[in-house]
């Protein structure tokens, strides 16, 4: 099922809808096997995601009933990604081998994959005996009860503007932080605002080709820096234990790398930060009555069909 608010539904009943399907999905993937599989913590992952973009548009908007939701959201979310990192450590390694083949030799790639092996067993093993997975069970049941008495304060697209503009502001500022200082920690920071803005127009989904086409870009862009973020992820790692491999060529093929990420997300995402937030967010709007109104025109037309 999309991700989005149905045409002629209550903006607030579709994102409580939607919270409480999304943190459901989670638990469903995580409690399929215990362990859960990397594919089960991936898609959890993503659920929790969606699930705080939601409370951000409600944080926004001064709804009410979201005492503590913010901070329990976060913990499951470090729970999961401490694990989802050592599975994404592996997969970028297999993509810097494959981009340059002389990276590594057939016994230093061995070396390096298994140290990454272990370290995604021993981050495993550990949940499993702490206890992770009942408490962070337990953790979503209590978040989903608590989704249900989540209520913004407007209507309509009210519910929606003021925390879609204030993503959208803080991802401007990411962007100029990114191009200003060409630091990991900046485009992650705009790979976060990326994101929460891609999820947030994904509830806006069908009201206009522009916006859907915004979304797409937004999508793309955060996985072109998601790739980027692991081989940061990546390289640190390694760091930790020089002799698994030649360090210096791993660096400089992540750099390039990197800089190519860099230059492409750029080049694709920061033509739609240049609008300013209230032109930005005016568009939106517009997108959003004009399918209002297409949508209660047909509706007329239906109901004059069926009354003749």
């Amino acid at each position: 099922m999309a991700f989005r608010v149905r045409p002629q539904e209550p903006v607030g009943r579709g994102l409580i809808r939607l919270a409480g399907k999304e943190l459901r999905s989670a638990r469903d993937e995580l409690r399929k096997s215990t362990p859960p599989a990397d594919d089960a913590i991936h898609e959890a992952r993503k659920s929790i995601k969606k699930v705080r973009a939601i409370l951000h548009l409600i944080e926004a908007d001064d709804g009410r009933s979201l005492d503590g939701c913010r901070t329990r959201l976060r913990k499951v979310n470090r729970t999961l990604s401490s694990l989802r990192d050592a599975d994404a450590m592996l997969e970028i390694l297999a993509k810097l081998g494959k981009r340059d083949r002389r990276l590594f030799d057939e016994h230093s790639f061995a070396r390096v994959q298994r140290r990454l092996s272990s370290h995604k067993h021993a981050a495993a093993h550990e949940a499993e005996q702490n206890g992770t997975w009942s408490t962070v069970d337990r953790k979503l049941r209590r978040l989903r009860a608590k989704a249900k008495q989540w209520r913004p304060a407007h209507r309509g697209f009210g519910a929606l503007a003021a925390g879609i503009e204030l993503t959208y502001r803080r991802g401007r500022k990411a962007l100029a932080r990114a191009q200003e200082r060409q630091g990991a920690a900046e485009f992650h920071e705009w790979r976060k605002q990326i994101k929460a803005l891609w999820y947030q127009m994904r509830l806006l989904e069908g009201r206009s080709r522009e916006l859907d086409t915004d979304a797409g870009v937004l999508h793309q862009a955060e996985t072109w820096l998601g790739d980027e973020h692991n081989v940061a992820v990546l390289c640190a790692e390694l760091s930790k234990d020089a002799s698994l491999c030649d360090l210096g060529s791993v660096r400089q093929a992540a750099n390039r790398y990197q800089s190519e990420l860099r230059r492409k997300t750029i080049a694709s995402a920061a033509p739609l930060y240049r609008r300013a937030p209230r032109d930005y967010m005016r568009r939106i709007k517009d997108a959003w009555k004009a399918r209002d109104e297409r949508v209660g025109a047909g509706a007329a037309r239906r109901r004059r069909r069926a009354a003749a």
